[in-house]
């Protein structure tokens, strides 16, 4: 039998996430024998979250800690506030950002375990201040099944990647 595992409230794998807000991995596929990852982030207010996507194999769950997380799902708006929880399946397009004034901060579970994608990620966007070009990150997300669907034509994600107010 293997010992459970405890992480701190002030432990974890930190790195900046997608947005450019750090991102802390509290439970990584290590751990999981790849089931999922456990993972802990927050948007500024305003900040657009990552372009739209979707995952055929993966299940994202997400729970709000404190702020309000604005999640589209396919066609749907979900707003969520602090305590409230949602589950994206596989297959379905979704996009989490914060569209409110203040922080907020939430947890996501992913099934099976994406960090892996997220240190990626964040090796990506240091190499290019942020703003990785799309033949990039559809290179990334064919390997972590990862389809961004809103890319633009001149290689460049329509929604921003790091954390700073949508354009006007």
């Amino acid at each position: 039998m293997r010992d459970p595992i405890v992480v701190a409230a002030d432990q974890g794998r930190l790195f900046p996430g997608p947005t450019g807000a750090p991102m802390t991995v509290k439970i990584d596929g290590t751990a999981t024998g790849d089931a999922y990852s456990l993972i802990e982030y927050s948007h500024a207010p305003g900040a657009p979250g990552p372009p739209p996507h979707v995952h055929e194999h993966h299940e994202e769950a997400f729970r709000v800690l404190a702020g309000e997380l604005s999640l589209d799902v396919g066609e749907r708006t979900l707003m969520l506030g602090a305590g409230d929880y949602a589950v994206v399946p596989r297959g379905a397009v979704h996009r989490p950002y914060n569209a409110g004034a203040v922080e907020c901060r939430f947890l996501f579970i992913t099934s099976p375990a994406l960090d892996g994608f997220f240190a990626e990620m964040a090796d990506l966007n240091a190499a290019t201040g942020g703003n990785p070009p799309s033949r990039a990150l559809m290179e990334l997300g064919a390997r972590w099944d990862c389809v961004f669907t809103d890319l633009t034509e001149d290689g460049r994600a329509a929604t921003r990647m790091v954390n700073e107010p949508p354009p006007a």
